[in-house]
């Protein structure tokens, strides 16, 4: 079992969304959002990071993911999700954590298999990814998880194997690592993953 961290950041909403996966399975764990109180933006990304943090250490993740930075006509919207992103890349390399980058495109792909899906229909992919009743989560929230589930649907075809399914009790630290065969690597998931 592998515990994956999805991020979807905004500077007034910052979506987290956290499953468990093995497999052929993902299992939710907790998610929501971070609503950013008003304030000077030096103490909103604080506010972000901070809550992140608690996130983090409450629930432990091996590994988290991230959406990537789409450029916006508006130039102002776009410096200001950046430093929300920024942020919350940094509170999750602070506690030890990978975090691996997707495009918009590649998250709807991995979800609802079409890359241009629009939100409902991501909500409504995630909440069956897992096995919840529609209209389950938040815009936001299930755009972190959809993050989450990109990341479990597409490790095991990158070749991408946790060091840390083998051994258990570590507090929320993970490498990756590329093997050069993805069948190699898919032998090497499942000997672990027995293992747990």
């Amino acid at each position: 079992m592998i515990r994956i961290l999805g991020i979807d950041p905004g500077l007034n909403h910052t979506g987290y969304g956290i499953i468990d996966f093995v497999p052929g399975k993902h299992v939710h764990v907790t998610s929501g959002v971070i609503n950013t109180p008003k304030g000077e933006l030096a103490e909103r990304l604080a506010y972000i990071y901070t809550e992140l943090a608690k996130i983090i250490e409450t629930n432990k993740p091996m590994v988290s993911t991230i959406e990537k930075t789409f450029l916006n006509t508006n130039a102002q919207s776009s410096m200001l999700l950046s430093h929300a992103r920024g942020v919350a890349m940094a509170a999750v390399s602070t506690h030890g954590l990978q975090c691996r980058e997707f495009s918009t495109r590649e998250i709807k792909k991995s979800v609802t298999g079409y890359g241009a899906a629009d939100k409902e229909q991501v909500k409504e992919m995630v909440a069956f990814h897992l096995q919840k009743v529609k209209n389950a989560f938040k815009s936001d929230e299930a755009d972190a998880l959809a993050t989450a589930i990109c990341y479990a649907n597409t490790s095991i075809l990158a070749g991408i194997v946790p060091e840390t399914l083998a051994s258990s009790g570590k507090s929320g630290t993970a490498v990756s690592r590329r093997s050069g065969s993805s069948s190699r690597a898919r032998s090497q998931w499942t000997k672990k993953l027995k293992e747990c």
